[in-house]
């Protein structure tokens, strides 16, 4: 199968990654509207697919909005430079079955894709968004309290001419949060196994982690993010982040 383009792993790998779901609630008779985002500035714009990165410092943002087992998560990141590089309006629904949780959503998303050209003997940079109809299935299992798995498949289809067609991007996750470290002071850990093939053409399994060191009493964090090919072609390079985190 010719596959799936994965936009943040930060995006992906971003979006949910640095929320800690801090939420404040509109009340209404059955469930309560729940609203929460997050903020980061980041030294570095990553992805796994390298014609996807944005490769300089970056401010991501963030939102989460849910009802239920609905939600509406879009995010909109930019570069520091205040040009548009990527934003996604995720739209999910959820099934939640004793320790398991079921998960499915389609997601709208654009890619800001920064070319340089050169007239009249000057060179400028211009931008050109690229169009993305992206499925989601997953599902997850809680091992405990504050641990959890999770399996996940994107498929991604460009709506332009020159996007990338099609691709898909598996994933195998654990998430496990609020590790104490002291009284002020909590760790998350999120290792990660995923694996791409798309139109480029790319494929590649990759490995990449997170760590949120969190503060009590405090909606500031600080993320670290590496991802480490392992196997690709064409070859990629092992690239890494940090990012300050505004949690609400």
């Amino acid at each position: 199968m010719k596959s799936f383009l994965f936009i943040y792993l930060a995006c992906f790998i971003t979006f949910n990654a640095f929320s800690e779901e801090k939420t404040d609630s509109v009340q209404t008779q059955k469930n309560p509207i729940q609203i929460s985002g997050n903020i980061q500035l980041t030294n570095n714009g990553i992805s796994p697919v390298p014609a996807f990165a944005l490769g300089k410092p970056a401010l991501m943002t963030s939102f989460s909005i849910r009802k239920g087992n609905f939600s509406f998560s879009p995010a909109f990141n930019y570069g520091i430079d205040g040009k548009p590089w990527v934003s996604n309006s995720w739209l999910r629904v959820q099934f939640p079955s004793n320790k398991f949780t079921f998960r499915t959503g389609l997601n709208w998303s654009l890619f800001f894709k920064r070319t340089s050209i050169t007239e009249n003997a000057q060179t400028f940079e211009v931008q050109r968004a690229n169009k993305y109809l992206e499925f989601e299935g997953a599902v997850s299992y809680k091992v405990a309290e504050n641990a959890s798995i999770q399996a996940l498949c994107w498929y991604t289809k460009g709506m332009d001419i020159d996007a990338v067609k099609y691709g898909y991007f598996y994933s195998l996750s654990a998430s496990i949060n609020k590790i104490r470290i002291n009284k002020d002071l909590k760790l998350t850990l999120r290792p990660n196994l995923f694996f791409i093939d798309n139109s480029i053409p790319f494929n590649g399994l990759f490995v990449s982690g997170i760590a949120i060191w969190s503060f009590k009493n405090l909606p500031i964090s600080i993320s670290m993010q590496a991802v480490k090919p392992l196997i690709t072609k064409p070859q990629s390079d092992f690239n890494w982040n940090i990012g300050l985190n505004f949690d609400f």
